[in-house]
């Protein structure tokens, strides 16, 4: 008969994510989440083979979140309904704290087949729950897209040049351009 599981693979793949974000994907050990959840190296190999399984169950289950969010989202169309939506997925941004690991995790997403298949779907989600809330217009493919780019870039930008919080910058820019596109419409 098996041993039960002490430790889920849920908190291996938190610990796992954390390591991650604090250390880059590249040097994050086994040895690191191991510690982090109190299990031995080996028991962490049996379980999920090795580092790279590991980083691809990570981001595999973000990318899982990911679709599970949108999937119980609101489908209502409209610049209210959308900004209630961004809204909340910007505050999951936070105050910025660590968020430059997220920087090392884009390496991997665009070097590796696998990850940079999970970060393309994970775009994709985002933009078509953007564009699926927007109003009936013939560019609305195009304000989803911009207004993605926008959410994106106020990342980067806030990164660089950090003016209060992630959240609170991401949010004011993407505001901005939303009420550009849409002039005269309010979005509370």
């Amino acid at each position: 008969m098996p041993r039960p599981k002490l430790v889920s693979d849920d908190q291996v793949l938190d610990a796992t994510h954390a390591a991650m974000l604090r250390l880059g994907p590249e040097r994050f050990t086994l040895s690191d989440v191991a510690a982090a959840v109190g299990l031995s190296r080996a028991a962490l190999i049996q379980r999920f083979t090795d580092k790279r399984t590991l980083h691809l169950k990570t981001l595999e289950r973000s990318t899982q979140e990911v679709r599970d969010y949108f999937a119980a989202a609101p489908k209502e169309r409209g610049l209210i309904p959308l900004w209630a939506m961004l809204r909340d997925l910007i505050s999951g941004m936070g105050s910025g704290e660590g968020f430059a690991g997220y920087l090392l995790l884009a390496w991997g997403d665009i070097n590796d087949r696998e990850l940079n298949a999970l970060a393309r779907e994970r775009n994709q989600l985002v933009r078509g729950a953007i564009f699926e809330r927007l109003p009936d217009t013939p560019d609305r493919a195009d304000a989803a897209a911009l207004i993605q780019m926008v959410i994106q870039g106020a990342c980067m930008i806030w990164l660089v040049e950090p003016q209060g919080t992630l959240a609170g910058y991401t949010e004011t820019e993407t505001r901005k351009v939303i009420e550009r596109l849409y002039p005269g419409e309010r979005l509370e």
